[in-house]
């Protein structure tokens, strides 16, 4: 298979979007399938599969490492956390669907982990929320949307 290199890009790109560290993998799934030269379908599902790591990892990183939030080095910013902690104290777990929002979904779940939200309906939820901006650029390539 020649594109074996592009979906283990795609998966590792999606996965660093999905967590802490800043990235574009819709934008780079885009330029992948405005080349023409990869199959969408399978783009999409490995993207899926990256965010779905990185959600993951998300809802660890809030689990166990939260006790550290007053340290410099501290990935997020503890005016996002608090952010979050408001929408989760207003709107329940119904706030995991906000997970796919830029800027704000990311501390959304780390929020969750930290506070030790049900890691089945977590997962399921942040992840669809997640996945549904890369079906969103597909259906924008497709000409859908």
């Amino acid at each position: 298979m020649p594109e074996i290199h592009i979906l283990i890009f795609q998966f590792f790109i999606s996965l660093i979007s999905a967590s802490l560290i800043p990235a574009q993998g819709e934008l780079v799934m885009l330029a992948f399938l405005a080349s023409g030269k990869y199959t969408d379908w399978l783009l999409f599902t490995v993207a899926c599969a990256g965010t779905l790591a990185g959600v993951g990892i998300n809802w660890i990183l809030g689990r166990y490492l939260s006790r550290f939030q007053q340290e410099k080095w501290f990935p997020v910013r503890s005016s996002y956390i608090d952010k979050a902690k408001l929408l989760f104290d207003r709107h329940g777990r119904a706030t995991l669907l906000l997970a796919g929002v830029p800027l704000i979904g990311d501390p959304i779940t780390i929020v969750a982990g930290a506070l030790r939200i049900n890691f089945g309906f977590y997962f399921i939820t942040a992840g669809l929320s997640k996945c549904a901006r890369y079906a969103l650029v597909w259906l924008f390539y497709l000409g859908i949307v």
